[in-house]
């Protein structure tokens, strides 16, 4: 059952920026919420499976706050991987294997539905960029300060739920999610950029 990942966390909703979800229970900026998660592992291996170079992207709906629950969720597996990567990547980013996702999932996914296996084609250097096939489209641009320096959140309530010491802001404008099953929504430009360092 031991596994570890390292890499990249992005994250980006239907908010404005920033997601009062991060600070606490809060009333999202339309009543009701849709976000997602990217996944990049870098550097991973779980029971024997290596998962380096592996792309996850999760994507849920809420109709309230993030923290009421009641959300929809699905995983979007990279079709590059192999089937014991998928079987592995699905089992550690739905929370069946334990570590951060399984409390927090447990608290506020209802319902899955079931994963699918997409061309997940993403770029990580400077604003991460990229498609999930041809439902999510995500666009992201670093918020800096007048010198160049990259905004930065440390000690928000929820950080600790995803093992999270600090998160860069980025914009999401552009972005988009379009799966038939869910809720159609674009980014309403809140976005945060994590350092992903996860085992059990």
């Amino acid at each position: 059952m031991a596994w570890r990942v390292n890499g990249q966390l992005l994250e980006l909703c239907s908010c404005e920026m920033l997601c009062p979800c991060w600070l606490g229970p809060a009333k999202p900026d339309q009543g009701w919420c849709s976000g997602a998660l990217i996944f990049h592992v870098q550097q991973g291996n779980s029971d024997g499976v290596d998962l380096s170079g592996s792309t996850v992207a999760f994507v849920a709906d809420w109709p309230g706050d993030f923290w009421e629950g009641k959300g929809t969720a699905r995983l979007y597996l990279d079709e590059a991987a192999s089937p014991d990567q998928r079987r592995e990547l699905e089992a550690i980013f739905s929370g069946k294997k334990g570590g951060p996702l399984e409390p927090v999932w447990g608290g506020v996914i209802t319902k899955w539905l079931p994963s699918q296996s997409e061309k997940i084609a993403f770029e990580w250097a400077d604003a991460p960029a990229g498609a999930i096939g041809t439902v999510g489209e995500v666009k992201t641009q670093n918020v800096k300060d007048q010198a160049g320096r990259q905004t930065k959140v440390t000690g928000a309530a929820a950080m600790a739920a995803f093992a999270s010491q600090s998160m860069d802001l980025v914009r999401s404008d552009g972005s988009r999610w379009s799966d038939p099953e869910m809720r159609q929504w674009n980014a309403g430009g809140s976005g945060t950029l994590h350092v992903l360092d996860w085992s059990a």
